[in-house]
């Protein structure tokens, strides 16, 4: 059998978390569960396999109905997601938005614990295109449509890259782009104030590494640290991190 999608989901785990007790993995680790590979294990196997991890969370990157379908009954969280090519239409579209809605997250909750929702995959990741500025309308839309069919408990938003920052290190210099600070990042931000959700980064701190390795600490990057602090006197905030691996 080749490494699969959920092979090498399991080696990153082992050696990023090497450093953590059982207890604390379970408390703060949730499971990006990929289908991109050959030979992976049918979704009912691969959801044991999770629990077996004790994670609390799992994100997928669609809505497979036989995932979910597995995933009933469990203590998992989940994430699902609306695939990047639907994001266009339903930002002008609220039927269609309903429709998804009613056909992918409907029959599954609450038995299936939908935890949230997300719209689209890293999107402002992609070269300047219109899906940018059709990401918050669509994301509205898919919000009005679960306030609508009854599912207010699920938090809305969508996984952005990193790279939506122009200044990263210190935490305190951080900036958004340029090309998206006005016209996308503002207004989505306005829409998970006011509906109280999150704000979702994917962070590869891997890649930071190797772009400043001279003032990123190796084993920080690889979540193995021991006592090694990053000090910033710019400003203090708190905030909560789900490490997802």
């Amino acid at each position: 059998m080749k490494m699969g999608c959920l092979s090498t989901l399991l080696l990153l785990f082992s050696l990023a978390f090497a450093s953590f007790s059982s207890a604390e993995i379970s408390s703060q680790v949730g499971i990006c569960y990929g289908q991109l590979g050959n030979n992976l294990p049918i979704p009912k196997n691969s959801v044991d396999l999770i629990k077996g991890l004790k994670a609390k969370r799992v994100k997928i990157y669609d809505t497979n109905p036989q995932i979910l379908e597995a995933l009933k009954g469990t203590n998992l969280q989940v994430s699902v997601m609306v695939p990047n090519e639907l994001i266009n239409n339903i930002s002008t579209n609220q039927t269609l938005a309903d429709q998804w809605v009613k056909n992918n997250a409907v029959p599954f909750y609450p038995h299936t614990m939908i935890r949230y929702l997300l719209v689209g995959n890293e999107i402002l990741s992609s070269p300047p295109n219109l899906t940018w500025f059709n990401l918050v309308p669509a994301i509205r839309k898919i919000r009005f449509s679960v306030k609508k069919f009854g599912l207010g408990k699920i938090k809305v938003g969508t996984p952005l890259a990193i790279d939506m920052l122009e200044s990263s290190f210190p935490p305190s210099n951080g900036t958004f782009r340029s090309d998206i600070s006005e016209k996308v990042m503002i207004p989505l931000l306005h829409f998970l104030n006011r509906t109280k959700s999150f704000l979702f980064i994917d962070v590869y701190p891997y890649f930071a590494w190797a772009a400043q390795p001279t003032v990123i600490n190796l084993d920080y990057a690889l979540l193995d640290s021991k006592n090694i602090t990053v000090s910033d006197p710019g400003r203090v905030c708190f905030i909560r991190i789900y490490w997802i691996k």
